[in-house]
């Protein structure tokens, strides 16, 4: 009651004291009048207000809860008035851990396919576009379809990586945007290397239709890169597989076969018989191998280099052969693992039969003695060695034909000739003339692949290999072998029947005799044109060292080759091998994929020389 009459009387006070000022502004400005009115409502508003209180005398406790009230408000509004005063604080951001999920490790990726190392960089580029850096923001529900929600569907990313793969492969990713549109769901999906979704292979999976998607940092899906891809759309919109050796990393050995513009030469081309230092085998059974027994030396020894070299007296002879020539055709024993040979290659396994080199862009080549399929017991080899390393190997068997191979210094095959009982003579091979550049990106799309769920009948197998190639031009054996878009212009078969034991080149007499087929086919063929040419292949998954797959991959190939000529009589001299490792994956992904294990023919007649050369 004091305070309020206290504070009613200083009103007034004020008031009374700015009467004057207030008096002579109305002088100077007669339209103030109404001013003085007002302050007389403010004095008579004071009064009541004072007589008000003192009525209130009786009722303590209202009052207290009235001043109460007015301190708070009073409280509240200095509390808001300093407020405005302090500088504004940002708001504290999410943490990371709660903005993203954290990346899965990426796979280091081998084989066919460079895109995998770069998954990391691609999965952060799209965890900032997909808003996985700003705050978690509420998922949208799943679109229904048929009025029913759907469980798991599939949704794609929107970051720099799903647009760029999507402009490169506009095909691929329209089919796949097709088939979210009509409801594609996780569960739906295929693991490269079997199995439902969720994937080991850094979650990559293939759809009903054949696309390759994997996940980004966000959790979403998008286009795996284009190596990975599985299929390609053709120009009908129908899914075309794709043959293993598209879209493939070049290597060195490809670059030199394609600008190869002149025949190699060597001394052994021109040499008469019997001008170079010769050595004579007379071929035994116990002295060859048969396709069921595995090779003497173990891989994993030569992989290390500990493999005990032969004793020659010919290796001590100081000459200008190479090292290869030493090596593989005088029996000196196995290069020193590390070693360095011509063209500054590296040796990254050696073995008595076999050597693989490391090229400098990283890329590995088998080096083999092309003979050795030739070597059938009963026959006579004679070998003339040529200051040049070159070499020219006869092969004279019983019947009295002769098969003369001629090689250069790293044991190529530049020539290969036929000379039967009666004097005819059929070339084979001849990559010392008529040797053309190859301009990859002029050359037709790859040919059709051919894979079947069931063994081929001979009927079907038959007229697999017969498929003629699209080309109007002849190419070398190095291009052949060496230049994947050249060799993918005829299809392969796959030989389904055999399958090899780990790290074993032997095959099963079981096994070898379901070749059956494809012996009869091989042999029709070279009796219908004996100048016909087949490439056994060897193919490995990425399981195990690059040097090792590459080696076990040639032996197979060459296994293969040899129960066709034990069971079938089918001529060697007819049949050439290749081994390529984990570099042409059939299923493109890492690890244990029995798939991509596989040995496989490829008739390349038509690649080594036009049908008018026929």
């Amino acid at each position: 009651m004091r305070r309020i009459t206290h504070n009613t009387t200083a009103i007034v006070t004020c008031l009374s004291l700015l009467m004057p000022q207030i008096a002579a502004a109305q002088d100077q400005n007669p339209n103030q009048d109404g001013l003085s009115a007002i302050i007389d409502q403010v004095k008579k508003a004071a009064q009541d207000q004072e007589d008000a209180a003192r009525n209130d005398a009786d009722r303590p406790n209202k009052r207290a809860e009235g001043d109460r009230k007015s301190q708070d408000e009073l409280g509240q509004a200095l509390k808001a008035e300093e407020a405005k005063k302090k500088p504004k604080e940002k708001p504290q951001k999410a943490s990371k851990d709660d903005a993203k999920p954290k990346a899965k490790p990426g796979n280091q990726g081998k084989g066919n396919n460079a895109n995998n190392g770069a998954k990391g960089d691609d999965q952060d580029r799209d965890r900032q576009e997909d808003g996985q850096n700003k705050p978690a923001k509420k998922p949208d529900a799943p679109k229904a379809q048929d009025g029913k929600a759907q469980d798991g569907a599939l949704r794609l990313g929107g970051g720099d990586v799903q647009a760029t793969r999507a402009s490169e492969m506009p095909r691929l990713a329209a089919v796949l945007e097709d088939e979210v549109q009509a409801g594609l769901t996780q569960n739906q999906l295929k693991c490269l290397q079997g199995g439902g979704f969720p994937c080991a292979d850094g979650d990559r999976a293939i759809t009903p239709r054949g696309v390759v998607v994997e996940r980004n940092g966000g959790g979403a899906f998008r286009l795996a890169d284009s190596g990975n891809q599985m299929y390609r759309v053709g120009t009908s919109g129908q899914l075309i597989e794709r043959a293993a050796e598209e879209d493939t990393r070049e290597t060195e050995a490809a670059r030199e076969a394609a600008r190869q513009n002149a025949p190699v030469s060597a001394a052994a081309l021109n040499a008469s018989e019997g001008s170079g230092k010769v050595t004579e085998q007379k071929v035994t059974k116990d002295g060859t191998r048969s396709s069921s027994e595995d090779f003497a030396t173990s891989l994993r020894d030569a992989l290390s280099g500990d493999t005990r070299p032969a004793s020659n007296n010919d290796a001590k002879d100081d000459d200008d052969s190479s090292d290869l020539t030493k090596a593989l055709l005088l029996g000196a024993g196995a290069l020193a693992v590390g070693s360095f040979l011509n063209n500054n290659r590296q040796v990254a396994l050696s073995a008595p039969d076999r050597v693989v080199v490391t090229r400098e862009d990283g890329s590995q080549e088998v080096i083999k003695d092309e003979v050795a399929l030739l070597r059938q017991p009963g026959s006579n080899v004679t070998t003339e060695n040529f200051d040049d390393g070159s070499s020219r190997t006869i092969v004279t068997r019983q019947d009295g034909s002769r098969v003369v191979t001629i090689r250069d210094a790293d044991l190529r095959v530049l020539r290969r000739t036929l000379v039967s009982a009666d004097g005819t003579t059929t070339q084979l091979i001849d990559d010392t003339t008529d040797v053309q550049p190859v301009d990859v990106s002029r050359l037709p799309e790859p040919a059709e692949v051919q894979n079947s769920d069931t063994p081929m009948d001979e009927a079907a197998l038959r007229a697999a290999l017969r498929r003629e190639s699209d080309i109007e031009r002849r190419f070398t054996l190095s291009q052949i072998r060496n230049i994947p878009e050249v060799r993918s212009l005829v299809a392969p078969v796959n030989i389904d029947a055999i399958t090899f034991d780990t790290g074993s080149a032997a095959i099963r007499p079981d096994q070898a005799r379901q070749l059956q087929s494809l012996g009869r086919v091989i042999q029709d063929s070279v009796a219908d044109n004996p100048s016909e040419i087949f490439m056994i292949e060897g193919h490995t998954d990425t399981v195990g060292a690059d040097a090792f797959n590459l080696a076990l991959s040639d032996r197979r190939a060459e296994s293969v080759a040899l129960a066709l000529t034990e069971y079938f009589d089918v001529p060697p001299e007819n049949l050439v091998t290749q081994g390529y490792g984990e570099q042409f994956l059939r299923i493109r992904s890492q690890g244990d994929i029995r798939d991509n294990r596989r040995a496989s023919v490829r008739r390349i007649t038509e690649l080594l020389r036009t049908a008018d050369a026929q």
